[in-house]
């Protein structure tokens, strides 16, 4: 049972951390400002964190997390209707949040376009991506990394940037 309860910890914080900016990004379109998002967002984690083992299998994790965003900021705007700052009235309220659902969809539908290119790129190309991107090196350092000269460092970069995009548009 603890090694069970071991692999649903690691599955659950993997999938909440790969997902946590959409599901933040989703609350924060649909409340006022970043104290609010901040606090919903948590109280979400940890009603995904309580409900996740009774909930499995679970196919798509961000739908999952946005629809448990999506009641806990339901509750927030029920608190909130006797203070006396602006908020959407509900009505509003209503039409934006299947604006909002369908703008992160498109997003987790480029994110995924972009993840399968990535994959395509030769070693040395995705090498430069990493160090830049997922690394956050600057370009003068790659150019020691690699023994480069900063001028190919942004002209590989470039080439690296025309194919990803030329793959997004193609897929």
């Amino acid at each position: 049972m603890a090694g069970n309860n071991s692999q649903f910890s690691s599955e659950f914080l993997q999938l909440l951390m790969s997902n946590q900016m959409r599901i933040y990004a989703f609350i924060l379109s649909l409340v006022r400002n970043y104290e609010d998002a901040d606090d919903i967002m948590q109280d979400t984690a940890n009603t995904m964190w309580q409900k996740y083992p009774d909930s499995q299998p679970i196919n798509d994790f961000a739908a999952w997390s946005m629809k448990i965003a999506y009641y806990k900021i339901l509750d927030h705007r029920k608190r909130q209707k006797t203070d006396s700052r602006i908020q959407f009235n509900s009505e509003l309220f209503e039409k934006i949040v299947p604006i909002a659902q369908e703008i992160h969809s498109r997003q987790d539908s480029r994110t995924d376009r972009l993840k399968r290119c990535l994959q395509r790129l030769s070693e040395r190309e995705f090498k430069l991506v990493d160090l830049r991107y997922y690394q956050n090196i600057k370009p003068k350092e790659i150019s020691s990394l690699l023994d480069m000269s900063i001028l190919n460092v942004y002209k590989s970069m470039a080439r690296v940037h025309g194919h990803l995009l030329e793959c997004m548009q193609r897929s």
